[in-house]
């Protein structure tokens, strides 16, 4: 069980923030478009557990907080759940890491950056829209291959569902090297493409860019940070 309250004005404290936000996945509605489990009380977060308040326990008013042994915790964990790791233990899939590692070679994106939105968009590959290859959300044009997903955005600072048209590609390395591309060559991630040598800041510039979530690049920092994904870095 969470050791103090964890949403709206709570202590979140990030093991307990972790609990919630896997719980909170465990009982969404959307399982192709997880939270990050990360330990950061975000925006999105806090909307979650509203929604949740709102959907599974009726509240007529949602505080978004979630408190030892409350209401909110009983539904969510009606039986004492294993508090779980931010980032699973087990080693990255060698062929993701070799596809990150490629794509730096030909890009100079940090394979860092590529595995940790790998981690943070799809929970390492295990929610992708079906049939896409597609683990980092890209959005498809108007002639590119696509599939329909209904994905979580923030728009003026709510968390809203939108129904989407995601890239559908061959392979996940495909992926992997469109993704870098788009990184590389895409106008808007310049100020990004400038930190190439220093990831952390990498991941700030693509906060409120790359995604909608204020919280965007502290979450990726966070799974760097937590499985140490620098070392996984090469020369580009």
């Amino acid at each position: 069980m969470i050791t103090a309250t964890v949403g709206e004005a709570g202590v979140n404290r990030p093991a307990d923030v972790r609990l919630v936000q896997t719980l909170l996945n465990d009982r969404s509605e959307d399982p192709a478009s997880p939270l990050p489990v990360d330990g950061v009380c975000g925006p999105i977060t806090v909307a979650s557990i509203r929604h949740f308040q709102a959907r599974t326990l009726g509240f007529c008013r949602q505080d978004g907080l979630v408190a030892p042994g409350g209401a909110t915790m009983r539904a969510l964990a009606p039986v004492t759940p294993q508090v779980p790791a931010a980032i699973p233990a087990e080693p990255l899939p060698a062929a993701i890491v070799a596809a990150a590692q490629a794509a730096q070679r030909a890009s100079g994106v940090p394979a860092c950056i590529s595995l940790a939105q790998w981690i943070l968009e799809s929970g390492r590959g295990a929610h992708m829209p079906p049939e896409s290859n597609n683990p980092f959300g890209i959005k498809a044009t108007a002639n590119q291959p696509c599939v329909y997903a209904r994905t979580r955005e923030v728009v003026d600072g709510k968390s809203l569902f939108i129904e989407a048209r995601f890239r559908k590609f061959g392979s996940i390395g495909e992926a992997f090297a469109a993704h870098a591309r788009l990184l590389a060559d895409f106008p808007p991630y310049r100020p990004a493409m400038a930190e190439v040598g220093n990831p952390d800041a990498f991941a700030e510039k693509l906060t409120g860019v790359y995604a909608t979530d204020p919280q965007y690049g502290a979450a990726l920092i966070a799974i760097m940070r937590g499985s140490n994904l620098y070392s996984y870095d090469v020369a580009a």
